[in-house]
């Protein structure tokens, strides 16, 4: 019972401060365009199977529609953002999981009242998710074994609707995402 109370009020905590930082985040003016595009595939030795939104060594990853890392932990996305990720081992088999972990943050609720996020790879559209309350999310997906046979994969993400630039922030803003990977099932 106290371990239970004890992670719900962790759970808790960790929505304010996530919301917290999106509001925080999110004064001033900011740029249209988004920070990330890298639309050329890197070497596959320095392709993560997963990787959160602060670390360095994954910037090559988030081939377009992230905006600048934010507190080191967290970047908005633009309704629609696409990151390069290598398969797991064995997953070209068995198949795998993708998951994006993500924030969605209250003024995207107050304004839309729902999101639905949906992953594509290649033609191939991955099972979609709505959202309707705001605070710390997941979208987890099975991924076919069919389509994690390469070296890399692309994985395009798409929201149904997202907040437009505005007077005040002028970027195009979707989730507040803070890792994405791929798993072995």
């Amino acid at each position: 019972m106290i371990q239970s109370i004890t992670s719900q009020r962790l759970t808790a905590i960790t929505i304010l401060a996530l919301s917290a930082m999106a509001i925080e985040g999110c004064k001033g003016k900011h740029s249209q365009q988004p920070a990330v595009k890298n639309e050329e595939a890197q070497p596959v030795a320095q392709i993560l199977s997963s990787f959160k939104m602060g670390d360095e060594a994954a910037q090559a990853q988030l081939l377009k529609g992230f905006y600048v890392v934010e507190n080191n932990s967290w970047r908005w996305t633009a309704g629609s953002f696409t990151v390069l990720l290598k398969p797991p081992m064995a997953s070209a088999q068995k198949g795998g999981t993708l998951t994006l972990s993500f924030s969605v943050a209250d003024i995207v609720i107050k304004k839309l009242k729902t999101v639905t996020l949906t992953a594509s790879i290649g033609t191939t559209k991955l099972k979609p998710q709505t959202y309707s309350q705001a605070g710390s999310a997941t979208y987890t997906v099975d991924v076919p074994a069919d389509l994690l046979a390469k070296e890399t994969v692309t994985i395009d993400f798409e929201l149904d609707h997202s907040l437009p630039p505005g007077s005040v922030d002028l970027r195009e803003l979707g989730l507040i995402a803070t890792a994405v990977g791929l798993e072995p099932k």
